[in-house]
């Protein structure tokens, strides 16, 4: 629901899906979702920043994660605004670059009247 009214808004919407168990996750957290360059851009691009907190299996996240073909945490999904149906999936392992290319990427989808 959340998601969908900042799409609707609007807004960019980037889901990290995690749990507190979940090395790779506080690895991706502290290595790239808190870099200060990767910060200003999605702030610059009013990006919504959505935490799924998968660290007691909540019901409703293992679903949204077996929509996305994942069984598991970390994952990352980035909504471009206006968007819902084209969601870009990113990879376990992040990098700056990766999510920088993805808001790129997501720029441009919410600007562009084609559909995928």
């Amino acid at each position: 629901d959340l998601v969908e009214r900042h799409l609707a808004d609007g807004q960019h919407v980037f889901i990290d899906f995690t749990a507190n168990w979940c090395w790779t996750c506080k690895v991706n957290e502290r290595t790239v979702l808190s870099d200060q360059i990767l910060r200003s851009r999605f702030e610059q691009l009013n990006v919504q920043l959505v935490k799924a907190d998968w660290t007691s299996r909540n019901i409703e996240i293992t679903a949204l994660l077996k929509s996305f073909g994942r069984s598991g945490v970390p994952l990352y999904v980035l909504f471009p605004a206006r968007r819902p149906e084209w969601p870009i999936v990113l990879p376990e392992i992040i990098t700056v670059g990766l999510v920088l290319d993805a808001l790129d990427e997501a720029a441009a989808a919410a600007d562009s009247p084609a559909t995928r």
